[in-house]
């Protein structure tokens, strides 16, 4: 590795020994504060493969004596905000490291993008929020991530028993990029113009961006049309990085809900992880969504961390 004495540094991507120093600076900020830390760097590994187009994913390194000590990483998934989130070494803050790498950052995502910045923080973090309210971070939202017991994973489906289940899962082809597009609109509560604003651009991608933004990658995302005699009611993604399941981008239809529909897409949805062996189950639900979160209960998973969401005005 080149000397990085005392150097920030902005990277399109991550190398091997940078990504383990981050994941080891990361589990070191683990414990000493046991504050979760949502980097995605699987996931930005595997959109930076699957779709070289994407400008949003940048990387910035604080290196001190060749050791790093401070990381933020902004990203963007396909929503109309980035996300940054990062960390600083225990031993080397109150020093302006964090603050530096943002000014660069802002910098640089101000050039490539105008998207509402949104800063991801643990709930629990004091000097994080504190850093987050110094730079006029304005509190949006939080979101619980969520892991399904031992026991839930380990246990006999429930969505195999239910012999009369009219739900099935098909996995997504390239036809069914408006539609996914739309209902994830629909989801996100976006207005009516923006829906068909997205509907419309949609059509004029060509197959292989459509087939790169929606469509199954591997393991690393898959999409799969939620059907109620043979009419798509639904939908839902899922990826799987390291033995570890992630379900994300679930939704019933409005005008199917209420009917006992969703617990029957998310029990189809967890089969399938399962046959694929997967270690972990994980996925992200909004706090104030207390019918998801009631759902998702009651199937098996619980709460394992709160990240509170800012937006940077």
């Amino acid at each position: 590795m080149d000397s990085y004495n005392n150097t920030i540094c902005m990277k399109l991507k991550l190398d091997g020994e940078d990504n383990k120093a981050v994941r080891t600076l990361c589990a070191i900020c683990y414990e000493k504060q046991k504050t979760y830390l949502k980097l995605e760097l699987d996931l930005k590994k595997s959109q930076r493969k699957e779709n070289k187009k994407d400008k949003a994913l940048l990387e910035f390194l604080y290196y001190e004596n060749k050791m790093l000590v401070g990381y933020l990483g902004v990203c963007n998934f396909g929503g109309d905000s980035v996300q940054i989130s990062g960390m600083v070494h225990p031993d080397f803050r109150r020093k302006g490291i964090f603050r530096k790498l943002y000014l660069m950052a802002k910098e640089e995502w101000q050039r490539i993008s105008k998207a509402e910045i949104l800063a991801l923080c643990d709930h629990t973090s004091t000097s994080g929020i504190e850093f987050i309210n110094s730079i006029g971070g304005e509190y949006v939202s939080s979101e619980y991530k969520m892991c399904l017991t031992k026991k839930a994973l380990d246990g006999e489906s429930i969505h195999k028993q239910e012999i009369d289940s009219l739900i099935k899962l098909r996995l997504a082809t390239s036809e069914d990029a408006a539609e996914i597009e739309k209902q994830t609109s629909i989801y996100f509560g976006k207005p009516l113009n923006e829906i068909e604003d997205k509907e419309a651009k949609v059509v004029n991608m060509d197959k292989e961006d459509l087939e790169n933004s929606f469509i199954q990658q591997g393991n690393n995302f898959i999409s799969y049309m939620a059907l109620l005699k043979e009419e798509i009611i639904g939908k839902v993604h899922i990826s799987i990085i390291n033995k570890e399941g992630f379900i994300y981008g679930f939704g019933v239809l409005p005008v199917f809900r209420g009917k006992g529909y969703g617990r029957e897409v998310l029990l189809a949805t967890l089969d399938i992880l399962k046959e694929k062996g997967v270690d972990n189950i994980f996925l992200e639900v909004e706090s104030q969504n207390k019918n998801a979160l009631g759902l998702y209960e009651s199937c098996g998973f619980e709460e394992v961390a709160v990240m509170d969401y800012y937006v940077i005005t």
